[in-house]
């Protein structure tokens, strides 16, 4: 069966939080994956505020999400380590696939529909990270046209490479 990808709707809400779950409970890595605070797992569904959220779909099991963070409070400190304070920013984030869909193109395919939506909704930049040690992540990131900028410690403590595309 073809995988379906669309925006993930709160009647999935459960699917959602249970690939959640079984991804982060399995990284080989917890450093790998910033772990979600409540107030995130609360906001989920808010686009406006927080991040537009995309899935694929096996028939109607949710197998991957990938979120568009736009909220500019929630980037701020990210914009500063970035240099891109002044610009409208969004980041790619969120990136979770089950272990038995993996290596299918899913994050891929999300992150390509995220990069155009945060083209239409008129952003400067987007802005990805990922744990250096993640080499598919960081690989899919250049795949998708994100520059490597630098690896750093961020204030919260976890050590990324950080990548950024140019949309405007």
């Amino acid at each position: 069966m073809e995988l379906v990808y669309k925006k993930i709707e709160e009647k999935d809400k459960d699917q959602l939080f249970a690939l959640i779950d079984t991804v982060l409970s399995g990284l080989p890595d917890e450093a790998h994956f910033i772990p979600y605070e409540q107030w995130e797992l609360d906001s989920m569904f808010d686009e406006v505020n927080y991040a537009p959220l995309y899935g694929a779909y096996d028939g109607d099991k949710l197998v991957g999400m990938a979120q568009l963070y736009v909220s500019q409070d929630m980037l701020k400190d990210f914009k500063d380590e970035f240099g891109l304070s002044e610009y409208k920013v969004c980041e790619l984030g969120g990136n979770l696939v089950l272990p038995e869909y993996r290596g299918r193109g899913i994050t891929t395919t999300l992150q390509k529909m995220e990069m155009k939506l945060a083209e239409e909704l008129g952003f400067d930049y987007i802005i990805s990270m990922a744990h250096p040690d993640n080499v598919a992540s960081c690989k899919t990131l250049e795949k998708i046209g994100l520059e490597f900028v630098k690896e750093t410690t961020l204030s919260n403590g976890f050590l990324r490479r950080l990548y950024m595309k140019r949309l405007a």
